[in-house]
């Protein structure tokens, strides 16, 4: 996927182990929930002599709603929890459309839906589509358009100004984002990034050679000595807050 500034984003798709312990943690789940209000609902009443009591058709209806509660489970976390239920956040899972955006109600009712498929099947299709998908994907993701991928959390407040360096390059307030064009936004957030594994000598360099670049297209004269680190930091986290 692309940003608005055009900066390419890749999204770590999730594979068949996590996945799987995900789905067991949620069963495990809900057959907790079960016990626990069976357990209650017997408390006050004869339970299992109620469901001889019903007919062949209540009996098969009181299963169906057994699994449809199971079916349910998935479909109000993803809606509730912005693509997680809870054995997926366990795991650090997601589910999300095919553009990372987040998954919808139509799109979890349809995926978790068409389980009706593979479940029969003891969801050997689901495993060996997204073992063997390039997009992991099983049948219900597929229709519905969905992933679901790992997330990864990173720590961007270093590549934020400190309030020393907004004071000193405020004259590029409300100006940034005119001054970046969309690879050099690219070559900016590269080198802010990458930076911590360079050597001292090098990342001097590339500092001071971007910089003197890109604050002579704002009509400043390159930062001094030991500044040019500070200025592209500031220049990102304008950038970044008006685009």
């Amino acid at each position: 996927m692309e940003t608005p500034e055009q900066v390419a984003l890749s999204l770590p798709l999730s594979g068949v182990g996590a996945r799987g312990l995900a789905t067991l943690l949620d069963l495990l789940a809900v057959f907790l929930c079960w016990m626990i209000g069976l357990f209650v609902y017997s408390i006050w009443g004869d339970l299992l002599g109620q469901v001889q009591g019903l007919s062949w058709v209540g009996q098969l209806l009181l299963v169906a709603a057994v699994l449809a509660a199971g079916w349910g489970w998935d479909v109000a976390w993803e809606v509730a929890w912005d693509g997680q239920t809870p054995g997926k956040r366990a795991l650090g899972l997601r589910v999300v459309r095919l553009d990372g955006a987040p998954v919808g109600l139509g799109e979890s009712l349809v995926r978790n839906a068409l389980r009706v498929v593979e479940l029969p099947l003891g969801y050997a299709p689901a495993v060996l589509a997204v073992a063997l998908g390039s997009r992991r994907q099983r049948l219900g993701d597929l229709v519905a358009g969905t992933l679901v991928v790992q997330e990864r959390h990173f720590d961007l407040s270093r590549y934020g100004a400190a309030p020393a360096v907004e004071a000193r390059w405020r004259v590029l307030k409300g100006r940034a984002p005119d001054l970046l064009a969309p690879a050099d936004f690219e070559r900016l957030l590269d080198f802010l990034r990458r930076r911590a594994g360079f050597e001292a000598a090098p990342r001097a360099r590339l500092a001071e050679r971007l910089a003197a670049t890109l604050s002579a297209r704002a009509g400043l004269g390159p930062p001094p000595p030991g500044e040019a680190e500070p200025f592209l930091e500031a220049l990102h986290a304008f950038a970044a807050e008006e685009a």
